[in-house]
């Protein structure tokens, strides 16, 4: 164990042994060091921290007295306990304890992960040392460019090139370095209800953004010339029903309208826009203004939550940009999941792994929509987020969607936040087929009588 969190080089001279006994109290108390591990040895940490045998002795001996520490003969000090670590680590047990159905979106059903195959491409590329060894490629491993490149036309008829491609750990991470290239001075139209995590990034950049007017094809054109934007950013998951022919209608209004400035701009998060299992397909719309067009993509939901592997589709103007500053940035997605995607996706594994995902959520999707029915007779408003993997919908119980929300949670179901009234919003991504009838039985139970 290292001790260099005991800043002994502020404390007095007579105080040396009362500072480290604190520090290494307080270590314990908030959970750094755990129960069970062993202390330096009295020589080695006298001689690490630069005082003498003494003063550690007598900050060992002082919490081997109040019980934190034990000293086992020819073996060293030893922690005999970590009340702050067991009690951060008990209402953790007790709050995962407390929720019985999970419609949130923090996780995805364990059936729907390929988690057997990703552990194995993972331990391959682990093998590999002589890949390990070196920081990698700023922009993104070469050879995950190029995969994405062509699987990105192929998924969603995106059209780019491997030198156009950015990979980063999340949407987050991404938006961050799309900002550095927009600069101050624009303004942002962000539709169907907003990004939190996008407006956020864009405030702390001093970027201006707005919520625009949307209607089932997304934002309209009106509302984006009313407030003079110069970024439009597209939130494709956030429609529900989709009909064909009026969103390629409102996607040539948006084209028309990114033409007729030189500096506007459309971003595109097309999250888990590869999922739609019910309504007809629809590709990306980058691929129809390549050069107007910044394409976000993610694999929350079609991997696992815990790999956050996200790429951003570059036009040519600022793909060079980026490639003039790309010395400025740290790459913030490990170099062991980047290899072992580019072996899933080039195996031909994730295509695979996407047609089975789409059958499972589309049961899942119509089961638990009959149920909602089954349950709750005066259910109206129904909306199928097919993407986004949620179910919304609104029933007459007079209650404010905080009390919905906090009234399912005494019940041990954890729904998605709505501020409506009246309107419950359900994620089924993480909840297993099997769970869904009595989820919904339960809920009905607890919301309705």
């Amino acid at each position: 164990m290292l001790l260099d969190f005991a800043q002994l080089q502020t404390a007095h001279k007579g105080n040396l042994y009362q500072t480290l006994y604190e520090s290494i109290k307080s270590a314990v108390e908030c959970g750094v060091i755990k129960k069970g591990e062993k202390l330096p040895s009295v020589r080695e940490a006298a001689m690490t921290l630069g005082v003498s045998r003494t003063t550690v002795e007598n900050a060992y001996t002082r919490l081997c007295i109040e019980g934190i520490v034990e000293s086992v003969p020819q073996k060293g000090y030893f922690l005999t306990g970590n009340k702050g670590a067991e009690l951060i680590k008990s209402e953790k047990a007790k709050e995962s304890q407390d929720i019985v159905y999970d419609f949130s979106s923090r996780r995805i059903d364990p059936k729907s992960a390929d988690t057997e195959l990703w552990k194995k491409l993972v331990r391959k590329v682990l093998w590999d040392s002589g890949e390990l060894t070196s920081y990698g490629d700023t922009q993104g491993e070469i050879g995950l460019r190029e995969a994405l490149s062509a699987y990105a036309y192929k998924a969603r008829g995106v059209r780019t090139s491997p030198e156009n491609i950015v990979v980063g750990a999340g949407v987050g991470p991404l938006l961050n370095i799309l900002c550095g290239l927009l600069g101050r001075n624009v303004k942002v139209g962000i539709e169907n209800g907003g990004f939190s995590t996008a407006q956020s990034i864009f405030e702390d950049f001093g970027i201006e953004s707005i919520m625009l007017e949307s209607d089932q094809s997304g934002a309209t054109v009106k509302s984006m010339d009313e407030n003079n934007i110069d970024v439009l950013f597209l939130l494709p998951s956030a429609l529900s029903k989709i009909s064909v022919n009026s969103l390629a209608n409102r996607r040539n209004e948006y084209s028309r309208w990114a033409n007729i400035r030189e500096n506007r701009l459309i971003i595109e998060d097309d999250y888990n826009g590869e999922l739609r299992y019910t309504a007809r397909a629809v590709s990306a719309f980058q691929g129809k203004a390549p050069q107007k067009c910044v394409y976000i993509g993610s694999f929350s939901k079609l991997l696992l939550p815990s790999v956050r592997i996200a790429y951003m589709v570059l036009p040519d103007e600022l793909a060079l940009r980026f490639k003039t500053r790309k010395v400025r940035f740290n790459q913030t997605c490990g170099k062991i999941e980047q290899l072992a995607l580019t072996e899933y996706i080039v195996s031909g594994a994730l295509e695979k792994h996407l047609k089975r995902l789409r059958r499972l959520y589309y049961t899942k999707s119509q089961v638990l929509i009959s149920q909602i029915k089954k349950r709750f007779p005066l259910v109206y408003d129904i909306k199928l987020f097919e993407s986004s993997l949620i179910l919304q919908f609104k029933i007459d119980c007079g209650l404010t969607g905080e009390e919905i929300y906090e009234k399912a949670m005494k019940s041990g179901i954890r729904l998605m936040p709505c501020n409506e009234d009246n309107m419950i919003r359900l994620s089924f991504a993480g909840i297993p087929e099997s769970e869904i009838e009595n989820a919904v039985k339960l809920l009905e139970e607890k919301i309705i009588k």
